[in-house]
């Protein structure tokens, strides 16, 4: 039996906008865990920037754009999603409007 709690796909670096398209900033690693019972899309971000970090702390039921900049370039357009502290990483978990890409959540 898997375990949801370990990441499924650990990706590349991704930049992140919020809703009105504004960049927040840059993680260097950006990993998709499992499928949550909920139906929510779950990102597990490490290595982001002190301003990014600060950003994805705050998010609570807000709109978020994840852009991937890997070579398949996917990337996630969230209706809403929140972030809170994962120890030294951040997890952002929501509901997606759309995937760009090779991204299935």
């Amino acid at each position: 039996m898997e375990n949801p709690f370990e990441p499924s796909k650990p990706l590349f670096g991704a930049r992140f906008f919020d809703g009105k398209r504004h960049d927040l900033g840059w993680a260097t690693q950006v990993s998709l865990r499992k499928p949550s019972l909920g139906g929510l899309t779950v990102l597990d971000v490490a290595n982001s920037e002190p301003a990014l970090a600060r950003s994805l702390l705050m998010l609570d039921k807000s709109r978020l754009l994840v852009r991937c900049q890997d070579a398949a370039g996917g990337s996630w357009d969230f209706t809403w999603a929140s972030g809170y502290s994962n120890g030294p990483d951040i997890r952002i978990q929501g509901v997606l409007a759309y995937v760009f890409g090779d991204r299935s959540a």
